[in-house]
C-alpha cells in the first residue's frame, strides 16, 4: 500500500471522518485490493471452543472494543450500549449491563470492569453482577480500553489527556495533558502500566513514561518525525498496541518506525523503519509487527534485524498481532483469522469469524485466543 493509499484508509478525525481498519474502507477506489488468499496445507488444527455475540460491534466508528479477561471471566462491550460478562471457559453469559454510548474497552481487574463512553464518561461495574460502582467524567470521549491495575484506572481520552482514577470510587488522582496535533489518527495506544509508571503512546510520534503515583513525567522519546510538505504527509502517530517484555518496551508507529526502548529510562535499543497502525507483539526472541501495508514482520528482539517477512496478507488491513503458542495470529478485513509459524512465517491455519475486521479485538490467555470482530461476533479458539 502506498503512503497516499494508507492515508486514505486512515480516516482522520480532523477531517471529520471516522477511522476504519477494515470493512467498507477496503472498497474505496484509492485502496489497493486485498491480496487473494492462497490455498495451503494446514499444519495445525484450530478448534472453536465456543462462540457468541457481544452485541453491535465497532464497525467503522473508529472506537476500539476488545475483550478483557479477569478471574475466569471474559468481558466485552458493544456500541449499542451493553457490557457483557461471559464464562471464559465455555462462553456462558453471566450478566449484561447497560452503559449508554460505550466506546472504549472494557478493562477489568480486581473485581471491577471499566468502560469509557463517547461523551467522556468512565463507568465502573461490579465484576460479579454488572451493577454500577461509580461513574466519572474525563476531558473528552474515550475510545480505547481503560487499564485497571494497582487500585488505579488509567484512561487516555481522545484529546490526549491521561487521567488516573481511583478504582474504588472513581475520584481523579491526577491528569496530564499530552495534547494532540491538528491532524492525527482517531484513537491512541492502550497504555502499559508497570509497577511504578504508566507508558503512553501519543499523536506526534512520542512515547513517554509517567509516574503512577502522581503523573509526573519520567522520560519521553520520539518514535518518528514526519516528513513532507503538508500536515497530512508529516503526520506521525503511535496508535497501535505496544508490548512490554523483560524490561524492554516495543512500539511501532504510523509513518514512523518500529523501536525498542528501555522501559526504565526510554533509551533507544534499536530502530527499524516500519510503519504500523495495528501494533506489535513481543516474545522472548522476536517482535512481530503488522505493517500498514499488510506485511507481517518478525524482528530479532535484541537487534531489530529481520528474521522473516510475510507478504501473504498484503493490503488485508491486519489486526493487532497476538502470540498463541508457537504461532502469531492476525485477523484481516474479511473476518479471517490466520495462524503463522513464529519460526518462519509460513501459514499454518486459517478460520473465519464474521465478515469484517478485528482491529484490537484479539486477546490470548494461556492456550486460548479470544476474538471480537467489528460486527460484534465473539469466539474462543484453541489449537489441537
Amino acid at each position: 500500500m502506498t503512503g497516499s493509499n494508507v492515508r486514505a484508509w486512515l480516516l482522520l478525525p480532523a477531517l471529520a471522518v471516522l477511522a476504519a481498519c477494515g470493512g467498507d474502507s477496503a472498497k474505496k477506489e484509492n485502496i489497493e485490493p486485498p491480496t487473494p488468499l492462497a490455498e495451503f496445507a494446514a499444519s495445525v488444527s484450530v478448534e472453536r471452543a465456543w462462540s457468541g455475540s457481544a452485541g453491535k460491534g465497532a464497525g467503522v466508528t473508529g472506537v476500539q472494543l476488545q475483550p478483557a479477561l479477569a478471574d475466569g471471566r471474559l468481558y466485552a462491550a458493544s456500541t449499542s450500549g451493553e457490557v457483557y460478562a461471559f464464562d471464559a471457559a465455555n462462553g456462558r453469559r453471566l450478566w449484561t449491563a447497560e452503559v449508554a454510548g460505550a466506546s472504549g474497552g472494557p478493562g477489568a481487574d480486581a473485581g471491577v470492569v471499566v468502560v469509557g463512553t463517547i461523551d467522556g464518561a468512565v463507568v465502573a461495574l461490579e465484576a460479579d453482577s454488572g451493577g454500577e460502582r461509580w461513574r466519572a467524567r474525563v476531558s473528552s470521549e474515550v475510545i480505547i480500553a481503560p487499564v485497571v491495575t494497582g487500585g488505579r484506572v488509567i484512561v487516555v481520552a481522545n484529546d490526549g489527556r491521561v487521567h488516573a482514577l481511583d478504582a474504588e470510587n472513581g475520584s481523579q488522582r491526577w491528569a496530564v495533558d499530552r495534547g494532540v496535533p491538528a491532524l492525527s489518527l482517531r484513537g491512541a495506544a492502550v497504555p502499559i502500566v508497570l509497577s511504578d509508571r504508566v507508558i503512553v503512546g501519543s499523536a506526534g510520534g512520542k512515547v513517554s513514561a509517567l509516574a503512577l503515583d502522581d503523573g509526573r513525567p519520567l522520560w519521553e522519546q520520539t518514535i518518528g518525525v514526519g516528513e513532507g510538505r503538508t500536515d497530512l504527509e508529516r503526520m506521525v502517530d503511535v496508535d497501535g498496541r505496544m508490548a512490554y517484555r523483560n524490561g524492554d518496551l516495543f512500539v511501532a508507529g504510523y509513518s514512523s518506525a518500529a523501536q525498542a526502548l528501555t522501559a526504565d529510562g526510554g533509551r533507544i535499543l534499536w530502530t527499524r523503519e516500519l510503519s504500523s497502525v495495528s501494533g506489535v507483539a513481543a516474545g522472548d526472541d522476536a517482535v512481530f509487527v503488522a505493517a500498514a501495508d499488510g506485511t507481517l514482520w518478525a524482528l530479532d528482539r535484541r537487534s531489530g534485524g529481520a528474521l522473516w517477512k510475510s507478504e501473504a496478507l498484503m493490503h488485508r488491513m491486519l489486526s493487532v498481532p497476538v502470540l498463541q503458542g508457537d504461532y502469531v495470529v492476525v485477523g484481516d478485513l474479511e473476518g479471517h483469522l490466520h495462524w503463522l509459524k513464529r519460526e518462519d512465517g509460513s501459514l499454518a491455519a486459517r478460520t473465519k469469524l464474521g465478515s469484517t475486521g478485528f482491529g484490537s479485538g484479539l486477546v490470548v490467555d494461556g492456550d486460548t485466543l479470544y476474538a471480537q470482530g467489528r460486527e460484534g461476533a465473539l469466539a474462543a479458539f484453541r489449537l489441537r
